[in-house]
């Protein structure tokens, strides 16, 4: 009809019929009460039918795809039936067949008396099933084509006879009232029979049939095959001769007949089998079970799969036939297969957990066959087999564990011990499966990556289910064959898969009772009653064979985490983030979250303490401050007992499995499988909650070193089972804070008890370093603020973006991770899981999952500087300082439970040990590093406690920690928060008055000297001083004032004075502030400030050390350098007059009577170890060094000098820092006078690793200046005299003259701007005018509003002696104190005129101290000035001429340039009137009368000089240059012939040439 209506000429032809068509739409609840599926099945029982109407759920028709298709899970079994066409318009057989019309029926029999089946579904109104039914009436059609649809229930069993039969009839439609009665009964008249068998071979199909139409229905009518091949053909008349004239399909829609052919046979040969499972599988069985492997139509496997899967495990048990076995597990590895290839994988899922049901036949289970049959399939040699059942191993690993469950819970087993559960066959097979599977993964890690990785996560899901079910021991048996098997090897793959499996092993709910051994499974509460040991029992912090005894599961993560860090970083990262996660976990459970649980769990890790300490020195430093671990801190050698080395000697480990260590001994696997036996004969109950066998965890004392202290016995550390690796390079910062992290969870949990009883037993090395790592948690978890974060944010968001663009951006495998709440944050915040894995670790690596780029969260953070505030969730900013305030609060919390139990050792030497300056130290990092206010506030506290405690460590004896405190407090006196600021003066009193009462009243000098100190240090390196520390002072003032009990004692008063004398260095300090832009004034000012403190060695001290700084950072290194002299001398010079060698000299000088001392300057090396040493002349040891010495020899004495906390060692330190920055000015030569004295010390300790250092040190220097000597390559500076002119600008410095030294190359004009600058913007710039020329100033000649500056380039002098003596170019730039400097003149006024005229005036300037000295400008004490007649000029240049030619020709490497520019300058014709205009001018007989006769000879033979200095020029300029100059040799040579003619006529006698070059070649070569 359809097709009818798209022609317009028939449309006017066709009938219209009025109707109408009413549309609503309703919302469908998702739940219908009252719903009955298509099958008429009630979904629900039924409620009250008055409010709900039942209703039908259609049947949905979807289409044969994946997409779908889902699993049969309601009971259906229906078939539909179209009829299609009938083409009865050739037909003979009937007048009258027009309105045509088709009953379906469904029949079970062909016979005459069959009745059809009452199984067709009713139309709507009518009843719900019935016989017939019947389609609609085509008017006057003899093709008709119909659009019923017919729904058929099938009976459940079909056998051959069950067919459909379809009956035609012609309705007769032109009935009236004439008609009479026999016509009515012809209403319907039969004009046709067709019928369809529904069963072809044995199965149903929905397709299109094409059927011939019978005019009559002959009983047995299904025997008739074919229209033409008919049986009693007689009787059967065909419509049309047979032809296939009606066209009918069918929709099978069941989920009992299948309609795939292999699916159909497999079914019907299964119902076969079962009738007598007694006999042997039958070929034509294997053939059908092995045809489903044929099966590639997804969606018939997904109908079918929860009956299929059913059916094979029945198949499995019931056949004890291996062939059998293999193929079933062929073909469930297939169905899987296909599953996961269309992405239905989940449906695998809901089959175990809700439909898996475990079948046993006799003996045999599912999961013993599975095993068997995966075991056979990994065995074999079909890749594809290999690689399938690799990758969906999960699926039959979870099938086994529901079924070893279920098998235990339906054989009631589970009540029994778990050694007797299962039978060894079946242990001996899972033991031989997982080898296998281990095996797989071992060699073909690389070829099936994917389907290896699929595999170990199966593994590890099994064996952490395999806790719950079976013996522990075995258990553990079978994790440590796996990790063994699949790490014995480098590849950094497996080491991967071993991570993930441990990660996912260790995920256990019940993992503590597993790590814990038997007796003590259950982590009891503190409440119950436990008995008391007599001391408390220390647990392991070393990774032994003893511990993994006892803690297997956590021993194997630990052990392996210490292996992976010596491995590749990325391993690093994803074992730390095993371990992280997991004690995350623990400390979140709810189980465990008492404090006595927690403490025993932390206790658990503890042997992670151990492994850190290995690793010590390749934790991350960078942008910290510098912590130096070495073998012991220095000056503490005697305290460390040297049973800190390993007992047994040190193994160094190689790389996982190839390591004799990285394996479990026999031993522990024994002790790991006898725990079945054990559990046996105890009969305990707990058993299921334990490991392995217990062990008494007190360590033997036997096999290991110790040694005996304050009553103690000492114990070294355990040999570890991994040894010490070889790696040294560094861990970044995300795994050093992981590792940290780790520790502080530990510490903040751990028994008290177990700490202290740690600390009894540890020796001092071990000690140090537990502190050492204390200062590591500072520094790496200190607050670096939001632009820190925000900065991290920008640069790791930069190099995501950099690296996704070229295609490298590596990300985690893990699915979750882009999504996970921790990728938002960096990893050196958050447990970012395996977030962690990426080498650039020093950036934020929260977008290396794939998808950060697009996470709104993160972007918006970034725009907001780091601050984000979702809900509950905390910005980065605020994570990290709760986290940086947590772990100073632990820390604080572990350091004073060290100083309770530590008081004893602390006090000893009255607080002059090593560990006190340990504990201090720690105390002090916490100022050292950015902390909040709250935080402070704690470490206050603490400090007075500490204080309080320990008085004589901070007032007796030495001052040095009385000084870091001081220097610390202070620094926080000057505190933004005004909280902070009120805490440190309260801390600074207090400390003060500890002081006062300690001396019982007398005094504080102690304190004073320390604070003022501070004061001076503090002003160098923090520039303290504004209102801040001003209003601090007047804390301090209002405590004291307000004391009671101290007002009638000189203490305030005290107070007083010191705040007094605080604020004077701080004027100082306001002055210096001042000159900051003027680098000289600002060293001059030091300089003053350093000399008041004479009688104060320290503050002097202080006030040298910030000059040298200052010094430093202006690249002045010879100065800084000097200043450490100084200080070296000072501390020499102090500790001379505190006596502190005169034990050695009583032993020396016993022999002879004293005598003055003669100070020998030129060795200081002493010529036997039993002499004293030249430290003990005091200041004079440094005379042969630098002269200036001298002013560290003025020292006052006073109280502060027998404060000072100076050894011998603070001595050596001070010249080992002179010597790094004599290094670095080049100043090789004095390195070894350096050393000497030093050396001295050495010798008398004999300490020859030091002296090796030493003597080394000393050849290199003098390696470096064979190689530099007299090369011109160092360059020492150049020197210009500044003289400053104008009162009212210049002050002190008014009419002075200094000697600037300045360096390098440093040119006039360049000192000149700079000057001219500074002055300019001190002054104004019109105010400043430089005075172009070197002439003496009148002040009374220049204009009072005008500052004047003189600038004159001078050069080092040197009279003949030192000429002699200061052959090399350091002797003429070490120790000058005179300068020169030339003023040409004449007497006429002019000041340059002709040869005969020119006079010139020599000015030698003398300084008050030698350059280098402690500043770069020393001012000028004595002016010389001698002037110089004309012909007396002539003999000072031609002097200087030849002077010049023999020290260039005598050179070692003769610079060629410079030879030759000189020649040119002497004997060329166009240049050479200078040299022949002295000779014209002074030697020609009519001049030569007019001067002296002494001085015209002088010349003369000055002149004879000069022409063999200018002969042997040329000869060396020959022997040197190539063919292309030889043309300007020859030139040279005749200019040179030429002057020497002349000169000869002047002279009146003959000048001999100098002989030409001889086959001998130059000293240089």
């Amino acid at each position: 009809m359809v097709s009818e209506y798209r022609r317009a000429e028939k449309t006017s032809k066709l009938q219209t019929i009025p109707g109408t068509l009413e549309i609503s739409v309703d919302y469908v609840p998702l739940e219908h009460p009252n719903c009955v599926t298509s099958s008429c099945v009630p979904v629900k029982p039924f409620e009250d039918l008055s409010k709900h109407l039942p209703t039908v759920e259609v049947e949905e028709f979807v289409q044969d795809t994946t997409k779908f298709t889902q699993p049969h899970r309601v009971y259906r079994n229906h078939i539909y039936v179209y009829p299609k066409h009938l083409k009865y318009d050739s037909q003979k057989s009937f007048a009258k067949a027009r309105n045509l019309s088709v009953y379906v029926e469904f029949r079970c029999s062909d016979e005459e008396v069959a009745k059809p089946l009452k199984c067709i579904y009713g139309k709507p109104g009518g009843p719900v099933l019935t016989t017939a039914a019947c389609s609609t009436v085509l008017h006057h059609s003899q093709n008709p084509d119909f659009y019923d649809e017919v729904k058929i229930e099938l009976p459940t069993q079909l056998h051959e006879k069950h067919h459909l039969l379809f009956s035609f009839y012609h309705v007769t439609c032109d009935i009236n009232a004439k008609t009479n009665a026999k016509r009515k009964e012809t209403l319907e008249t039969p004009v046709g029979y067709s019928w369809l068998p529904l069963l072809k071979d044995g199965r149903l199909s929905s397709q299109e049939f094409s059927v011939p139409v019978s005019c009559n229905l002959q009983p047995g009518y299904l025997a008739i095959k074919e229209a033409s091949n008919t049986k009693n053909g007689a009787d059967v008349k065909w419509v049309d001769g047979g032809k296939t004239i009606f066209k009918v399909s069918t929709n099978v829609v069941s989920t009992v007949y299948t309609q795939d052919p292999h699916l159909n046979r497999f079914f019907q040969q299964c119902q076969k089998r079962e009738l007598d499972l007694s006999l042997p599988p039958t070929s034509n069985f294997l053939n059908c079970l092995k045809g489903l492997l044929s099966m590639e139509r997804i969606p018939v496997i997904i109908r079918y799969l929860p009956v299929l899967f059913n059916q094979l495990f029945k198949v499995l048990t019931q056949n004890d036939n291996d062939d059998v076995t293999t193929a079933t597990t062929r073909v469930l590895v297939h169905i899987v297969a296909k599953c996961h290839e269309e992405n239905l994988d989940h449906y695998l899922h809901s089959y175990i957990q809700y439909v898996f049901k475990s079948e046993a036949h006799g003996f045999r289970t599912v999961h013993e066959e599975l095993a068997k049959g995966m075991t056979f399939d990994l065995k074999s040699n079909e890749q594809a087999a290999v690689r399938n059942v690799l990758k969906f191993s999960w699926f039959f690993f979870e099938l086994i564990v529901k079924s070893m469950a279920q098998n235990l819970d339906d054989s009631d087993k589970v009540k029994l011990p778990r050694p007797q559960r299962f039978p060894s066959s079946y242990l001996s097979r899972v033991e031989t499966l997982v080898e296998t599977v281990s095996e797989h993964i071992f060699w073909k890690n690389k070829d099936l990556a994917e389907e290896t990785r699929s595999a170990n996560l199966a593994v590890a899901a099994f064996v952490k289910r395999c806790f719950t079910l079976m013996d522990r021991g075995f258990t553990f048996k079978l994790i440590s064959n796996y990790i063994n098997m699949i790490t014995a090897t480098d590849s950094k793959v497996l080491c991967e898969r071993k991570f993930e499996f441990l990660r996912d092993v260790c995920n256990h709910e019940h993992y503590i009772p597993l790590s814990l051994p038997l007796p003590s499974a259950r982590i009891a509460d503190h409440s119950s009653p436990e008995p008391q040991s007599t001391h408390v029992s220390v647990p392991e912090y070393n990774l032994t064979g003893e511990f993994c005894r006892k803690h297997f599961l956590t021993g194997l993560l630990l052990r392996e985490l210490g292996l992976a860090l010596q491995d590749e970083q990325d391993l690093r990262h994803l074992a730390l983030a095993t371990l992280k996660t997991l004690m995350a976990k623990h400390s979140l459970d709810a189980r465990y979250a008492t404090k006595e649980k927690q403490a025993r769990i932390a206790s658990l890790y503890l042997p992670l303490y151990g492994l850190i300490l290995d690793n010590m020195p390749r934790f991350f430093l960078r942008d910290l401050f510098p912590i130096y671990f070495t073998s012991s801190d220095q000056g503490s050698r005697d305290d460390l007992s040297v049973g800190g080395a390993v007992a047994g000697g040190v193994i160094p480990v190689t790389r996982h499995g190839n390591s004799v260590d990285a394996s479990f001994s026999k031993e522990v696997l024994n002790s790991i499988t006898a725990f079945s036996s054990l559990a046996v004969a105890t009969g305990n109950q707990t058993d299921s909650r334990g490991s392995l066998i217990s062990v008494d965890s007190n360590p033997s004392n036997s096999d290991r070193n110790s040694e005996k202290m304050d009553g103690c016995e000492k114990f070294a550390r355990p040999q570890s089972l991994i040894g010490y690796g070889s790696r040294c390079d560094k861990l970044d910062q995300a795994e050093t804070r992981s590792l940290l992290m780790c520790f502080l969870h530990i510490m903040k949990t751990i028994s008290e008890d177990v700490l202290v009883s740690y600390w009894h037993r540890a020796i001092h090395q071990e000690i140090s370093d537990f502190f050492n790592i204390l200062e590591l948690c500072l520094q790496h978890f200190r607050f670096l603020g939001k632009r820190h974060i925000a900065r991290k944010l920008a640069a790791a968001v930069k190099l995501a973006q950099s690296t996704h663009a070229n295609g490298t951006l590596k990300g985690s495998n893990h699915p979750s991770q882009s999504s996970h709440p921790s990728s938002l944050f960096p990893q050196w915040m958050a447990s970012g899981g395996e977030g962690h894995r990426h080498a650039r670790s020093q950036t934020m690596p929260i977008i290396r999952g794939k998808n950060a780029l697009n996470n709104p969260k993160l972007l918006h953070m970034m725009e907001t500087d780091g601050n984000i505030q979702d809900g509950d969730t905390l910005s980065p900013t605020d994570i990290e300082a709760n986290m940086s305030t947590e772990v100073a609060l632990t820390v604080l919390d572990v350091l004073e439970l060290f100083v309770h139990h530590h008081k004893k050792q602390l006090l000893l030497d009255d607080g002059q040990n090593v560990l006190m300056k340990k504990v201090l130290d720690t105390y002090l990092l916490f100022f050292q590093i950015n902390q909040s206010t709250a935080t402070l506030r704690h470490i206050f506290a603490g400090l007075r406690l500490f204080v309080q405690k320990f008085p004589s460590a901070f007032f007796q004896g030495k001052a040095d920690l009385c000084g870091c405190l001081c220097y610390e407090i202070l620094k926080c006196c000057n505190h933004r928060s005004s909280s902070t600021q009120t805490e440190a003066a309260a801390l600074l009193y207090f400390f003060m008055r500890k002081n006062f009462e300690f001396t019982k009243g007398k005094s504080i000098v102690r304190s004073h000297l320390q604070v003022i100190k501070a004061v001076s240090q503090l002003i160098a390196d923090a520039g303290i001083g504004g209102s801040r520390f001003q209003q601090s002072l007047a804390i301090i003032n209002n405590f004291a004032n307000g004391d009671a009990p101290l007002k009638n004692t000189p203490f305030p008063a005290e107070v007083k004075d010191l705040t007094k004398r605080i604020r004077t260095v701080l004027m100082a300090t306001a002055q210096m502030k001042e000159h900051e832009k003027d680098p000289e004034m600002l060293v001059d000012l030091q300089y003053s400030l350093a000399n008041s403190y004479a009688s104060t060695p320290e503050l002097r001290c202080t006030w040298l050390e910030s000059m040298a700084k200052v010094h430093v950072r202006n690249g002045d290194l010879s100065e800084a350098a000097m200043c450490y002299i100084h200080i070296s001398a000072l501390i020499a010079e102090s500790l001379k007059r505190r006596g502190y060698w005169r034990a050695d000299k009583a032993r020396i000088s016993s022999v002879s009577p004293e005598e003055s001392p003669v100070y020998n300057c030129s060795s200081l090396l002493t010529t036997s170890r039993d002499q004293d040493t030249s430290f003990s002349m005091g200041w004079a040891a440094f005379m042969c060094i630098s002269p200036n010495v001298k002013e560290e020899g003025a020292m006052k004495e006073d109280t502060g000098t027998q404060d000072t906390p100076y050894t011998e060692d603070t001595l050596v330190e001070q010249l080992e820092l002179c010597v790094d920055y004599l290094w670095k000015s080049e100043r090789y030569e004095l390195i070894a006078d350096i050393n000497k004295p030093v050396i001295a010390v050495f010798e008398k300790r004999r300490d020859f690793k030091r002296l090796s250092e030493l003597y080394y040190d000393i050849h290199r220097s003098y390696l470096k200046v064979t190689e530099v000597v007299n090369s011109e390559k160092r360059l020492f500076g150049r020197y210009y005299r500044v003289a400053f002119y104008g009162q009212g600008f210049f002050e002190e410095e008014e009419s002075k003259e200094f000697i600037y030294k300045e360096p390098k190359l440093t040119g006039l004009s360049e000192i000149s701007q700079r000057l001219l600058k500074l002055y300019s913007d001190k002054f104004g710039a019109d105010n400043v005018k430089m005075i172009q020329d070197s002439n003496k100033v009148n002040p009374k000649d220049i204009d009072p509003k005008f500052a004047y500056i003189q600038v004159t380039y001078v050069v080092p002098f040197f009279d003949e002696k030192e000429q002699q003596d200061k052959r090399t170019d350091f002797e003429r730039h070490h120790n000058i104190n005179r300068f020169v400097f030339e003023t040409p003149f004449t007497l006429s006024g002019k000041k340059h005129g002709d040869v005969e005229e020119q006079c010139k005036r020599r000015t030698i300037l003398t300084t008050s101290s030698s350059f280098p000295y402690l500043k770069k400008r020393i001012q000028v004490v004595e002016q010389q000035s001698t002037e110089m007649n004309p012909i007396e000029v002539a003999i000072d240049e031609m002097s200087r001429k030849v002077s010049e030619l023999n020290q260039l020709c005598n050179m070692e490497e003769v610079d060629m340039i410079r030879l030759q520019l000189k020649l040119q300058g002497s004997v060329s014709v166009k240049v050479n009137a200078g040299p022949m205009a002295y000779a014209r001018a002074f030697l020609e007989e009519k001049n030569a009368k007019k001067y002296p006769d002494n001085q015209v000879k002088l010349l003369k033979e000055i002149f004879r000089q000069f022409a063999e200095a200018c002969g042997q020029a040329l000869n060396v300029n020959e022997r040197l240059i190539k063919e292309d100059q030889l043309e300007y040799q020859e030139e040279m040579r005749a200019h040179y012939r030429d002057m020497l003619t002349e000169l000869s006529g002047i002279m009146n006698e003959q000048i001999p040439h100098t002989r030409q070059p001889g086959t001998e070649r130059h000293s240089a070569y």
